[in-house]
C-alpha cells in the first residue's frame, strides 16, 4: 500500500515536471512530455536501486526541470536558426547532455568526492534552494491561474481564470492541512484528489466557468534516438561550438546539482535510519541511473528528500522497496494513464506553487527583520555590541546574490556564483589573525621550577622570549600576516616560539614563508622555534622540505612547547649570567631553603642533610612510594612525570625543593621523579624534619615559609598552564 499510494501521489507531480521541462516544444508535445518524465523516473529508480543501496527515491527536481526547459528553449532557437529544427533532434541533444552529466557524476564518485556536500557553505545552499523555489513559484503561478506550462508569468495577471484559481488554492489548502494532520497517506495525493473532485463538481454545476483544463493522458513516444537523429545531432555539434558549449555547461551544472542532491539526501536518510553507506558508490550509481534515464527520457533525475522520507523511512528494512516503487510507476504509466488525466492543471500548479514556497528558506525572508532587531538592540543604551558575523548580514547578502542570480540569470550562472561565494566565504573564514594568543616570558614560563631570584630575572626580561599560539590553516594570506607580526617582534625578542598544536594545515607557500623567516632570524642571531611538531609530523616535513638543506631546520623544531620554553629560558639566563649559571654546585645558602638563614641555622640544617649523587636517568622515587623526605638539588635538574609518559609534569632547577608535599603530609608520591642530568642533591628525611620542628621551631617556621612561597608560585604556574591546555582541542597533529 505504501508503494502504490506513493506511486499514485508522485505520478502527477512527475508528469508536471515533464511538462515544465519540455514546455518550449509546445502544447502538442505535452502528452509525450509527461510520458517521458514517468518513463525516466522508472528507469532512474530501477537502475539506482540495483546499483546503489536501494533506499533513495529518485524523481525529477524543480531545479533540473527548469534547467532542462532553458536548454530546450536554447536548442529550439539555435536549430531553427540553422533550419534543422526537429523535436527528435532536440530530444537527442538533451539526452546527450544528460548522459554527459551522468558520466561526470560517475567521475565525481570515482574521484571520491562523496563528502563534498559537507563543505558547501550554508548560505550558498540556502541561496540556490531559495532561488529554485522562487523560479518554481514564477513558473507555477500561471499554471494555477488556468494557463499551461511555459506561458510566462505575465499570463497569470493578463487573463487569470477565477475558477482555476479556486481549484489551485483548494489543492494547496488540502495538501497543507493533510501534511499536518496525518502522515500515512501522501499529502499531495489527498490535495490533488480533493482538487480533482472539486473541479469535476464545479464543471458539472457551472459549465463554462473557466476552471482550467485537465492535465491530459501521458503517452509513450516512438523510438526517439534513431540513427538518423544521432547522426544529425553529431553533425550539428560539429557545425557549431555554441551547441557544444551549451550542452557542456548544462551537463556540468546538472552533474553538480544532482551530486549535491544525492549526497545531501544520503546524509539525511542515513542519519534517520542509523545506517552508513559509501557516498562515492551512491554517487556512481546515481550517475549511471542518469545515463540510462537520459537515454530513455532526455531529462535528468536525482534523489528526492520528500519522496524518500515518505516511502523509505517508514519501511527501513525493505531492501527492494524503491525497485517496487519504480515498477508501480511503470504499471501506472502502462495500465492506467487515464488517472493522471483526471487531475486539473491548476491543481498541479497549486501543488508546485506550495513546493516553491516551502523551498524558500524562512531565514531568507526573516533575515531583514532579525538584522533590524539586532541593530536596534545594539544601539539601545547598555545594549551588547554585535559583530557583523553575529548579525549575519554578509551571509544574507550571499543568499540574496545566489537566489536572484537564479531568477534573473538562470540556474547555471547561479551555481557558478554560488561556487564563487563559497570560495569567498572560505577566504573570509580564514582571514582572521592566525595568532590566537601571545605570551612573553613574564606571563608564561616553562614548567621548570627555579629559585625566586632566577624567576625575577626572567620576569624582568619581558618580551625577549615570546610564545605565539597559532590557530587554523596556514596558507599564503595567513602566513604572510604572521611574517609581518614576526617582523615587529624581531627587534625586541631573542626567541619566538610558534606553537603549531592548533594549526590544522600548512600549504606549500606558507611552508616556504616560515622557512625563509626562520633562516632570516638565524642569520641575525635570533631563534624562531616551531613547537608541537614532532619528527614525522606532515606539517614539519613540509616546512623542512621547503629549504634546500632539509637537515638544517630540524634544529628549529621542538616536540613540546614546555621544552621549547625551557631551552629559550636557559639561553636567556646564560646570556644574562645569573648566579646559578655555569653548571657549578650551589652552596646551601644559595638554595631556596638556605636563603635568609644565619650562619648557625645553616650549620645546624646542613648537619641534618644527606648528600646524594644520582646519575642521569635514575629515579629518585616512584609513584606511590612513601613520602620519606624532601630533596634539594645543588647541581643538575630533576623532572616529574607519570610512569610510561615522555611528557614531563614539571622540572626543578638547582636550588629548588622537590618532594615536600608528600613529606609534610606523610602521604605517598603522586608522580615519579628522575634525574634529567647528573644530579647532586641534599635529602632531609621526614623524621629529621619533624625533630627540627620540635627542637628549632623558629628555623622550621622559616623553612615552611620558603616552601609555602615556592608552592604558591608553582600553583600559579600550573594553573595558568592547565587553563591553556584545557582550552586546546585535539587536532590529531
Amino acid at each position: 500500500m505504501a508503494v502504490l499510494s506513493n506511486a499514485v501521489a508522485h505520478a502527477p507531480e512527475t508528469a508536471a515536471y515533464g511538462l515544465l521541462a519540455f514546455a518550449p516544444l509546445g502544447v502538442a508535445f505535452a502528452p509525450v512530455a509527461m510520458g517521458l518524465a514517468l518513463l525516466g523516473s522508472v528507469v532512474a529508480n530501477v537502475v539506482a536501486s540495483a546499483l546503489g543501496a536501494g533506499r533513495l527515491v529518485s524523481g525529477p527536481r524543480a531545479a533540473l526541470a527548469l534547467l532542462t526547459a532553458a536548454l530546450v528553449a536554447a536548442l529550439v532557437a539555435a536549430l531553427e536558426s540553422r533550419h534543422v529544427m526537429s523535436t527528435a533532434l532536440v530530444l537527442t541533444l538533451c539526452a546527450i547532455g544528460v548522459v554527459g552529466a551522468g558520466a561526470l557524476q560517475v567521475g565525481f564518485g570515482l574521484l571520491r568526492l562523496g563528502n563534498i556536500v559537507k563543505y558547501t557553505p550554508h548560505p550558498v545552499r540556502v541561496g540556490v534552494t531559495s532561488g529554485v523555489g522562487l523560479l518554481l513559484i514564477i513558473t507555477a503561478l500561471p499554471v494555477m491561474t488556468g494557463h499551461g506550462f511555459g506561458t510566462g508569468w505575465r499570463a497569470a495577471f493578463d487573463a487569470p481564470q477565477p475558477g482555476a484559481i479556486v481549484v489551485g488554492l483548494f489543492a494547496i489548502a488540502v495538501s497543507s492541512l493533510a501534511g499536518r494532520l496525518q502522515q500515512r497517506v501522501p499529502a499531495v495525493l489527498l490535495g490533488l484528489g480533493a482538487a480533482g473532485l472539486l473541479h469535476a463538481v464545479l464543471v458539472a454545476q457551472l459549465p463554462g466557468g473557466g476552471f482550467g483544463a485537465l492535465l491530459g493522458v501521458p503517452a509513450l513516444p516512438a523510438l526517439a534516438f534513431s540513427t538518423t537523429e544521432l547522426g544529425a545531432a553529431w553533425h550539428s555539434l560539429r557545425l557549431g561550438t555554441q551547441l557544444a558549449a551549451l550542452l557542456g555547461a548544462y551537463a556540468l551544472t546538472v552533474a553538480v546539482l544532482c551530486s549535491l542532491d544525492s549526497l545531501l539526501v544520503v546524509s539525511v536518510i542515513d542519519g534517520r535510519l542509523r545506517r552508513s553507506r559509501d557516498p562515492n558508490r551512491e554517487l556512481c550509481s546515481q550517475g549511471v541511473a542518469n545515463i540510462f534515464a537520459g537515454l530513455a527520457s532526455g531529462q535528468p533525475f536525482s534523489p528526492s528528500m520528500l519522496r524518500t522520507l515518505a516511502l523509505v523511512v517508514p519501511n527501513p528494512n525493505r531492501r527492494h522497496l524503491v525497485l517496487a516503487y519504480g515498477i508501480a510507476v511503470l504499471a501506472l504509466l502502462l495500465g492506467a494513464p487515464g488517472l493522471i488525466a483526471l487531475i486539473p492543471g491548476s491543481a498541479i500548479g497549486g501543488v508546485l506553487l506550495l513546493q516553491g514556497v516551502q523551498m524558500v528558506a524562512p531565514a531568507f525572508w526573516r533575515a531583514p527583520l532579525e538584522l533590524w532587531r539586532l541593530q536596534h538592540r545594539r544601539r539601545a543604551p547598555g545594549g551588547a555590541a554585535a559583530s557583523p558575523s553575529q548579525l549575519r548580514g554578509g551571509d544574507w547578502a550571499i543568499e540574496l546574490a545566489v537566489a536572484f542570480s537564479a531568477v534573473f540569470l538562470g540556474l547555471g550562472p547561479a551555481v557558478v556564483i554560488g561556487a564563487s561565494c563559497a570560495v569567498l566565504l572560505f577566504v573570509r573564514a580564514n582571514m582572521r589573525d592566525v595568532v590566537r594568543h601571545e605570551w612573553t616570558v613574564a606571563t608564561r614560563r616553562s614548567l621548570k621550577a627555579r629559585p625566586a631570584v632566577v624567576v625575577e630575572v626572567l620576569v624582568r626580561a619581558g618580551p625577549r622570549i615570546t610564545l605565539l599560539d597559532l590557530e587554523g590553516p596556514l596558507f599564503f594570506g595567513t602566513a604572510d600576516g604572521l611574517r609581518a607580526r614576526l617582523d615587529l617582534l624581531e627587534d625586541r625578542a631573542d626567541t619566538v616560539i610558534l606553537d603549531l598544536h592548533r594549526v590544522t594545515d600548512i600549504d606549500v607557500t606558507a611552508a616556504r614563508i616560515l622557512f625563509e623567516t626562520a633562516e632570516h632570524w638565524e642569520r641575525r642571531g635570533r631563534h624562531l622555534v616551531f613547537s608541537e611538531a614532532p619528527a614525522g609530523d606532515p606539517r614539519r616535513l613540509l616546512i623542512e622540505a621547503a629549504g634546500s638543506a632539509p637537515h638544517a631546520p630540524s634544529r628549529r623544531f621542538v616536540d613540546h612547547t614546555d621544552l621549547a620554553l625551557e631551552q629559550a629560558e636557559e639561553r636567556l639566563l646564560a646570556s644574562l649570567e645569573p648566579t646559578n649559571a655555569g653548571g657549578r654546585i650551589l652552596t646551601l645558602a644559595e638554595t631556596m631553603l638556605g636563603r635568609g638563614l644565619d650562619g648557625g641555622e645553616l650549620d645546624w640544617l646542613g648537619e641534618q642533610l644527606r648528600t646524594l649523587h644520582i646519575p642521569r636517568g635514575e629515579l629518585l622515587f616512584r609513584l606511590g612510594d612513601p613520602g620519606d623526605g624532601l630533596y634539594l638539588s645543588l647541581a643538575g635538574d630533576i623532572g616529574l612525570r607519570m610512569p610510561g609518559s615522555e611528557r614531563r609534569l614539571a622540572s626543578f632547577a638547582p636550588g629548588v625543593v622537590i618532594g615536600e608535599m608528600a613529606t609534610l603530609t606523610r602521604g605517598t608520591r603522586s608522580a615519579e621523579a628522575y634525574a634529567e642530568s647528573d644530579v647532586t642533591a641534599l635529602k632531609l628525611s621526614a623524621d629529621d624534619f619533624e625533630r627540627l620542628m620540635i627542637e628549632r621551631p623558629v628555623l622550621a617556621a622559616k623553612l615552611l615559609k620558603s616552601m609555602s612561597l615556592h608552592l604558591a608560585d608553582r600553583v600559579r604556574t600550573l594553573t595558568g598552564d592547565l587553563s591553556h591546555w584545557v582550552s586546546r582541542p585535539v587536532t590529531g597533529a
